[in-house]
């Protein structure tokens, strides 16, 4: 073999994943013993998504693929830069750079056993004319990441979020106005809370067709939990009272879905958890925060 080492390497670590509008960067790694005529190298960004189960009350298979992203670069100009006239690569190590911009909607990796997964892989493809024409493909892979009211009988709440669009690690201020109107319960402690909990949560859907019956579809939802801040409920009797919790948005959240009707997506939520009912404001978590838009 006149070619040893055929490699493509990423300039982030696997667990670094990227976002939205990033420029997926790296290099080729070609090591030649003897020098090869080559006529083609080119590098490929492509991202699958998979949704997958059985229906457990019809015992039904459901099972979709979509390809969310296809991004290809031709880099045969820059590695005939290390070949002679008659296109053969000389001996030796080269290395040939290259990026390829990400789209800004972009779906974020995801993997979930019995639901579907999103998954995102970089190929480098060397042809060579030689022996009837072949080809070397290397492969690595990389990842991608309001007012509400409500009201019973004696209590009501309201819900204001100081802006909609969120960004991963920034803090913003979320302010509860409740107002209690019930009868003083008798406490055992005089020093204790009743408290409630606000949290930030992550909504997953899954979509999935009929194995063999492509008409129908099945569908699947996860809510996860991705941050909590709780706060002692107003007291009872003294009317309306504001509350002011300084939220942090976890790092390195996958932002959400812009594609509304993909295999996959992934949207975000406040709720406030109050005893006999919630309070939820939808939220869009972001990854660029754009300037000058009304």
């Amino acid at each position: 073999m006149k070619i040893d080492h055929f490699d493509v390497v990423l300039s982030k670590d696997c667990n670094q994943p990227y976002i939205g509008g990033d420029n997926v960067q790296g290099k080729i790694e070609v090591s030649v013993s003897e020098k090869v005529q080559i006529s083609r190298l080119s590098v490929r960004l492509h991202g699958q998504t998979q949704t997958s189960w059985r229906n457990k009350n019809s015992d039904v298979v459901y099972e979709s693929k979509e390809l969310v992203l296809s991004e290809y670069a031709d880099l045969t100009r820059d590695l005939f830069m290390h070949c002679d006239d008659d296109f053969y690569l000389s001996e030796g190590f080269h290395n040939i750079a290259f990026q390829i911009p990400l789209p800004l909607d972009v779906i974020s990796s995801i993997e979930r056993e019995n639901h579907g997964w999103v998954r995102y892989t970089c190929t480098a493809v060397l042809d060579i004319p030689e022996n009837g024409a072949s080809e070397i493909v290397a492969e690595e892979k990389f990842s991608r990441l309001f007012i509400a009211q409500s009201r019973r009988p004696a209590l009501s709440v309201q819900m204001t979020v100081s802006e909609m669009g969120l960004l991963p690690g920034e803090t913003i201020p979320v302010t509860l106005l409740i107002e209690n109107d019930l009868k003083a319960k008798a406490k055992k402690h005089k020093d204790s809370h009743e408290c409630v909990q606000l949290t930030l949560c992550q909504q997953l859907d899954f979509r999935s067709q009929n194995r063999y019956e492509l008409h129908l579809f099945d569908r699947k939802a996860l809510t996860i939990v991705v941050e909590a801040h709780g706060t002692c409920k107003s007291t009872p009797g003294k009317g309306a009272q504001t509350k002011i919790i300084d939220f942090k948005i976890p790092e390195n959240l996958p932002p959400t879905s812009i594609k509304a009707n993909g295999l996959i997506t992934c949207s975000y939520f406040f709720k406030l958890d109050m005893d006999h009912f919630d309070v939820i404001v939808p939220v869009v978590i972001g990854t660029v925060k754009t300037h000058g838009v009304v």
